[in-house]
């Protein structure tokens, strides 16, 4: 399909998307099971799991470029439950399926956010994973699409379903630590080098183009593709945004906070000097806030924990007479003698996350998602001011009203992006 035969399609699809939208709706609410399509075969083939074993869920497409990804979790899931999902390579030819009630986003990033909004058009709800956007103003049109279109859009940050943290919430409102002054999130990480390879054909069964999409174009490499993705600018949003936004989310979940009033970062390539990778695997970031400090580390060449760590990623908030140090596994409270509450219980991924989006689209009542959109864009924000700082090298004041870098062209080039032709931002 050539640039011009796909902005047709996207036009014609928006146009469809009003006299569908109801009838979408009502589809959904309705259902004694939400028909749930996954884009995506990495992490998608995780939530595939999830929505066809879930009791008020079913999978009835897997949406990836890759033919011959999609085939081998079709065969998946077809062994589980039974049933085989369709194979569907272009998502677009979902939207205005009456079987289709929602989709589940675990493309590359720079797919996140304009999947998300073209669904919302066309009247379906969204659960999108981590980050949800690939930059600010992708991810706050996200948002307004979810209000405009009354849409229910599940962020992917599943930590927040673990019950061990809202109880930790309820001690720092409560005064645990007294008055919190400064919060860490951090991100520990051993990751591989990305040696750097000759661009290559196209493999047989891969739609390299729309894996592109609204990225510029270039030649098929592998160091762009499966997973290898997130370290390039293009596509991905670097470990900040892959992984340490669960715990930047949590850390700011925790306080309720926004958006910052400026944002600082140093970082670097040490552990993948001299490899193929764009995004520095070192960093250090700190986001100013009224009377708070937020510091966020990342190191992705660490095989080791901290001393005093049981995880690898955890948050540390620091209060006036004592701080708490929290990850997946439960917290622990210290003040300057002796230890305060805590808690300890091994994680694991519950259904409880996808099950909150899937109850969530039942009743529509979107102010009981765990992990609701605009949640999404604040952490997922946070990331892109990280990032942002660090490819402009300076401290950057920001706004968190027009959520935008006062008099400063340069950082604000880094809000949005140039989107390929016949891939642009839809319009809401």
């Amino acid at each position: 399909m050539n640039p011009l035969t796909r902005r047709k399609f996207m036009e014609t699809t928006a146009a469809a998307a009003a006299s569908t939208f109801a009838l979408n709706s009502a589809h959904a609410a309705a259902n004694e099971k939400v028909n749930v399509a996954v884009l995506g075969c990495g992490r998608g083939a995780h939530l595939a799991e999830r929505f066809a074993t879930l009791p008020d869920s079913q999978l009835v497409a897997v949406c990836d470029v890759d033919e011959n990804r999609a085939a081998k979790l079709c065969d998946k899931i077809e062994g589980i439950t039974g049933k085989r999902p369709e194979h569907v390579v272009d998502f677009r030819m979902l939207l205005d399926r009456k079987d289709v009630d929602a989709l589940a986003v675990a493309t590359p990033d720079h797919w996140h956010a304009p999947v998300t909004i073209q669904a919302c058009i066309a009247g379906k709800d969204v659960y999108v994973e981590k980050p949800c956007s690939h930059n600010i103003i992708e991810g706050r049109t996200a948002v307004e699409a979810a209000r405009k279109y009354k849409r229910i859009v599940q962020h992917g940050t599943n930590l927040r379903s673990a019950p061990h943290y809202q109880e930790a919430w309820k001690l720092l409102r409560d005064g645990v630590i007294g008055k919190v002054m400064m919060v860490k999130a951090i991100n520990n990480q051993r990751r591989g080098r990305l040696e750097a390879r000759n661009d290559e054909p196209v493999p047989k069964g891969v739609d390299y183009d729309l894996w592109l999409g609204p990225a510029p174009k270039r030649p098929f490499n592998y160091n762009r593709f499966h997973g290898s993705w997130h370290w390039m600018w293009d596509f991905g949003t670097g470990d900040l945004g892959n992984d340490g936004v669960h715990q930047i989310d949590l850390g700011r979940w925790a306080l309720g906070l926004k958006a910052p009033n400026a944002v600082s970062c140093s970082g670097a390539k040490l552990g993948s000097k001299g490899d193929a990778q764009e995004t520095p695997d070192t960093l250090v970031v700190t986001w100013e806030y009224n009377d708070l400090l937020y510091v966020f580390e990342q190191r992705d060449f660490t095989p080791y924990r901290m001393q005093g760590h049981r995880m690898d990623n955890d948050n540390i908030i620091y209060g006036d007479t004592g701080y708490m140090m929290i990850d997946r596994n439960g917290y622990r409270v210290f003040h300057k003698n002796e230890k305060g509450p805590s808690f300890d219980q091994a994680w694991t991924d519950t259904p409880a996350h996808y099950q909150n989006f899937i109850d969530c689209v039942k009743s529509r009542d979107a102010d009981k998602l765990v992990a609701e959109i605009e949640e999404g864009h604040y952490s997922s924000m946070l990331c892109h001011l990280g990032n942002i700082s660090y490819r402009t090298g300076r401290r950057l004041v920001f706004d968190p009203k027009t959520e935008t870098f006062p008099h400063d062209d340069e950082a604000n080039q880094y809000l949005g992006r140039e989107y390929r032709a016949g891939y642009e931002l839809a319009k809401i």
